[in-house]
């Protein structure tokens, strides 16, 4: 059983760690008054009949009712970008579950610039712990959304805000806040609150640093439930927390054991982290995060101008496919069942040629004829994404199309054609669930004691020993000859041109060794699994946290299947083929993705640290086919040319073959008897053997 205590700090370090903590939370105190606590909900709304709603009381008539209020202590500053935790207050708790029924924390915000928020967002939240060590101290904390009360107008308009804490039970112990609670000490600890500006995807966790402590009662929530005069009382201490600037990488492997058309995508976070956490050879062990889990449906990459014009009108609609064709002769008259009326292109994927070389097999098709070989009609395109150079966005060159980037991620926030399957749960309702499949791959879900990872909410306490990853390659899986042939083709497995990588073992947590910043770009992309594209911006912020007495963590929080595949375009009643402009591509995406706390291991004691990090979106730009190029035809003729000639070759080698196994068996002997007359000897029997 882990021992809870706290990592020990001599006296240098705890007068650093105190410095710090200063610097941090010194905004708040200087625009905060010295608090004594204002228990303006102490008999607010209190008439003879009971307890009126809370919810309704104005946040401006609550804080001027309190005693010692003094709103000239909270002026307007605009060059003041955040929001101050004003007060928490716990409303009519009582011992006895039976008369809860007026129980509830509403938070107080003082809002210095007057920063207009989403008031109905789902996004807004507060954090507070929600498990304890057995010396008393927070160990596990999780978020609770945040219900809109009131907000100050007039003179004060926006000045404050006024939030009602939604409670629920915890995944943690199954518990709501007030079974939790100590009914004699009811102990409050919270690091920050996430708000949603308005016009804005993502919120911002606002530090609140505190734990507050109510004992007493509300006057009629006593022992006997008759008390006159209230007892209630609060006391307020600072709460230690860690402040978290993190940005997000990615990578994805060139090959994967499930075949060529697939990639190991590997997500990564980084951010820093004082060195005085590390001190007396203390280890991040554990990293708590929560997010949204999605799989995206087929995203259909090109670029083919003409094409994308062709399309794009039709995403979101049932298009369907051809009725079954009988012959040419229906190509050629019978249109009134053919989508060609209305879009005359179409794609497919996973091409290749049927056994007699002619009319090409698809994996997948989109308005096609039916009596194409196909395995998977597709009959919806959502996605419709258009680049100016389909080899450019590379994950292993440097190519890089700047006019792409993020192209996904804002065409998912701004989809809005269909909703037939609802809404996400995320962004205000406003993202489509048809963007994504019914399910996230099997591999990626998780359900025990350390979180649930599935589709939509989930939550993991990530072990750095405990969820190591073991991601193979196409090489690390064995493939014979034959496997090679099916998933690269003969071509390339006769001359082995089959990708050689190796299996990757990835730990979820790892400190970035400084020194390695001498190395190339090729060398700390393929040790640290960053994309190309952000090694400019992690070598920078790997300076400046060198800089500060820093560390570097890059967290692997995820390690999904990334599929991608040639798209080739068809183009009228023939299908004219258009090769090497167009790819479909499926990926897992994060949405809302935030560290809610750090445990550090020193020896046998585990200190678990609270996090205050605003929550990120994590969409990664699709990435084309690794072979997908422009076609050379000469080479193509070449290998088609060769190709036929191996094949011929083979067959008259095989021909040859079983003439010389049929003619290696021995054929039947035959017996024949032959009679010779003879007067004096009589009739002799003689053998002849005849080959």
């Amino acid at each position: 059983m882990e021992k809870k205590s706290t990592i020990k700090f001599n006296k240098k370090d705890m007068q650093l760690l105190a410095i710090i903590a200063l610097l941090t939370v010194a905004i708040t105190f200087i625009f905060s008054v010295v608090f004594t606590p204002k228990l303006y909900a102490d008999n607010k709304g209190y008439t003879e009949i009971g307890y009126t709603n809370f919810d309704n009381t104005n946040v401006l008539e609550d804080l001027l009712s309190a005693e010692n209020f003094d709103i000239k202590q909270y002026p307007i500053n605009k060059n003041l970008d955040t929001f101050i935790g004003q007060n928490f207050v716990e409303y009519c708790y009582s011992f006895d579950e039976k008369n809860r029924g007026n129980y509830s924390l509403y938070l107080y915000l003082y809002n210095p610039s007057l920063i207009e928020l989403d008031t109905t967002s789902y996004d807004n939240k507060i954090q507070l712990a929600v498990g304890y060590d057995d010396e008393g101290k927070p160990n596990n904390y999780e978020k609770f959304n945040l219900t809109f009360c009131s907000v100050s107008d007039g003179d004060y308009k926006r000045l404050f805000y006024k939030f009602k804490v939604q409670d629920h039970r915890s995944s943690h112990d199954q518990k709501t806040i007030a079974e939790r609670v100590n009914s004699n000490a009811r102990r409050y600890d919270i690091t920050g609150v996430e708000l949603l500006a308005n016009g804005q995807y993502l919120s911002v966790d606002y530090p609140i640093n505190k734990t507050y402590t109510y004992s007493g009662y509300a006057v009629g929530y006593g022992i006997d439930g008759n008390n006159v005069e209230s007892t209630l009382n609060c006391s307020v201490e600072k709460l230690s927390t860690i402040k978290l600037n993190v940005e997000h990488t990615f990578f994805r492997t060139e090959t994967s054991a499930k075949g060529a058309d697939w990639k190991n995508q590997i997500d990564t976070v980084y951010f820093a982290v004082h060195n005085d956490y590390f001190k007396n050879d203390a280890n991040l062990q554990r990293i708590k995060a929560e997010w949204f889990e999605y799989k995206t449906k087929p995203i259909l990459v090109t670029s083919n101008e003409e094409f994308f014009n062709a399309i794009f009108p039709f995403r979101g609609q049932q298009i369907g496919s051809y009725e079954k064709a009988l012959g040419i002769y229906n190509h050629l008259f019978k249109s009134t069942s053919y989508n060609k009326d209305v879009l005359d292109y179409g794609f497919g994927t996973g091409w290749t040629l049927n056994g007699y070389g002619t009319y090409p097999n698809y994996e997948l098709v989109w308005n096609v004829p039916k009596d194409t070989l196909t395995e998977k009609y597709m009959t919806i395109l959502y996605y419709a994404l258009k680049c100016n150079n389909i080899e450019n966005y590379d994950p292993y060159s440097d190519k890089i199309d700047n006019e792409f980037k993020n192209k996904l991620y804002e065409y998912i926030l701004t989809y809005t054609k269909t909703y037939t399957n609802g809404r996400l749960p995320i962004k205000n309702g406003n993202i489509s669930a048809d963007l994504f499949e019914s399910d996230i791959d099997d591999n990626r879900k998780v359900d025990n004691v350390a979180g649930k990872i599935q589709q939509g909410y989930s939550f993991y306490d990530f072990d750095a020993d405990l969820d190591i990853k073991h991601l193979n390659s196409w090489q690390s899986a064995n493939p014979n000859f034959w496997d090679n042939w099916k998933e690269y083709g003969l071509w390339d497995t006769l001359w082995g041109n089959i990708p050689q990588e190796e299996a990757i073992d990835l730990s979820p947590i790892v400190i970035f060794n400084y020194d390695d910043l001498k190395l190339g770009d090729d060398e700390l992309i393929k040790k640290y699994f960053i994309n190309v594209k952000d090694i400019g911006t992690f070598r920078t912020y790997a300076r400046t946290a060198q800089s500060n007495n820093e560390k570097v963590v890059l967290f692997r929080f995820a390690t999904s299947d990334y599929l991608v595949q040639e798209a080739y375009i068809s183009k009228g009643i023939m299908g004219v083929q258009t090769k090497h402009q167009a790819y479909l591509a499926q990926q897992s995406v994060f949405f809302n993705f935030d560290i809610i706390q750090l445990t550090f291991k020193q020896g046998d004691t585990y200190t678990v640290i609270p996090v205050v990090s605003s929550p990120i979106d994590i969409v990664n730009d699709p990435t084309p086919p690794s072979d997908i190029k422009p076609d050379n035809k000469i080479s193509e003729w070449f290998k088609k040319i060769l190709t036929w000639i191996l094949i011929i070759v083979a067959v008259v080698i095989i021909i040859r073959v079983i003439i010389w196994i049929v003619n290696a068996i021995p054929k039947k002997q035959k017996v024949v008897i032959k009679s010779n007359s003879n007067s004096n000897n009589g009739h002799k029997k003689r053998w002849k053997h005849r080959e």
